[in-house]
């Protein structure tokens, strides 16, 4: 036991160390990676999610949130079985996606308006690519098929919603009492909605500005890193194209996609991994997503577990459908 906890303490270690030799290795790509990083942080992510992040922030510490909540939850809470405070991460979620529903979630938790049960089903099922890079990204600009965007878009969502709808079912059969014990508090009624409202003031705001800075900087980082690394990958050899751009896929996935839509294979394939790989989110979205859960106590260990079923859900649900409708 001692010599498996000493070797889980050392991989860490070792894979920083290795980093850091590839990067003496290939200081162009190294500076070519952080270079496309920085950018696409700048151009995208940045101006994208930064306003996000600071108005979410308010709308949940002035109680907005929660009357947002409650005019959707007569839907949203009998299709997925959530509380009405439940209802703000999806709607969040399903329109700025990764990492805002995340973002989301763990500040309803930490505010005490939801428990940390839901807690993981909603971060598991509102932590998607955002719609617009999915329709316009991926379809439009990588795949040049602008009439599949609605198509990708229902099978990668279809396949997040189901994933996370069976896990639950599983997770409340087989761990019942352990969710029990890990509960931060449990919340009957919401009365919280009316009394945890606030006033506006410039305090609020300093804060709310002050985190989403430090949210949107962790999430630069995470870019960065994982972009340096998928670039040195795809400079190490001149074979094995598809391989170099599924493993940057998973790495990070909008250089994958870009990587995988330059190679001349079937569209088909084309489409099953993007779809695939998209669901999954890359390994950089995991660690933005970690980055952004604070102290809410989210499981990452089960968010992972449920992507990668979803990447699973997403393939097959991909296949059926370039079986059936675009051959």
């Amino acid at each position: 036991m001692n010599l498996i906890k000493k070797y889980k303490s050392c991989l860490p270690k070792i894979f920083i160390l290795f980093f850091f030799i590839l990067m003496f290795s290939f200081p162009y790509a190294s500076y070519k990676g952080a270079s496309s990083g920085l950018m696409l942080w700048f151009l995208n992510v940045l101006p994208t999610l930064l306003p996000f992040i600071i108005i979410s922030n308010m709308m949940i510490k002035l109680n907005i949130a929660g009357r947002i909540s409650h005019m959707l939850y007569p839907i949203l809470g009998r299709l997925f079985h959530i509380s009405p405070n439940g209802s703000y991460p999806i709607l969040i979620g399903f329109l700025s996606g990764l990492p805002m529903g995340a973002k989301s979630t763990a500040d309803l938790i930490c505010s005490g308006k939801i428990d940390n049960k839901e807690g993981n089903f909603l971060l598991s099922m509102c932590n998607n690519a955002s719609p617009i890079f999915i329709m316009s990204y991926i379809a439009t600009n990588q795949l040049k098929i602008p009439g599949i965007r609605l198509h990708l878009f229902f099978l990668i969502y279809g396949s997040s919603i189901i994933s996370a709808i069976s896990y639950r079912a599983y997770h409340n059969y087989k761990l019942k009492k352990i969710h029990a014990c890990l509960s931060i508090c449990e919340i009957s009624d919401n009365k919280q909605i009316e009394d945890s409202s606030s006033k506006f003031s410039f305090d609020l705001l300093d804060n709310s500005i002050m985190n989403g800075f430090e949210v949107i900087t962790k999430i630069g980082g995470y870019i960065i890193l994982f972009s340096i690394l998928a670039q040195i990958i795809n400079e190490i050899g001149t074979g094995f194209r598809l391989h170099k751009a599924i493993i940057m896929g998973i790495l990070e996935i909008t250089t994958g996609i870009d990587q995988i839509c330059k190679i001349p294979i079937d569209t088909n394939i084309k489409i099953v991994l993007v779809s695939l790989l998209t669901s999954f989110g890359g390994l950089s979205g995991l660690a933005q997503t970690k980055s952004v859960l604070g102290k809410s106590r989210l499981s990452i260990k089960s968010y992972i577990l449920v992507k990668l079923l979803s990447a699973f859900v997403a393939m097959l649900l991909t296949v059926l459908y370039v079986f059936c409708f675009r051959t």
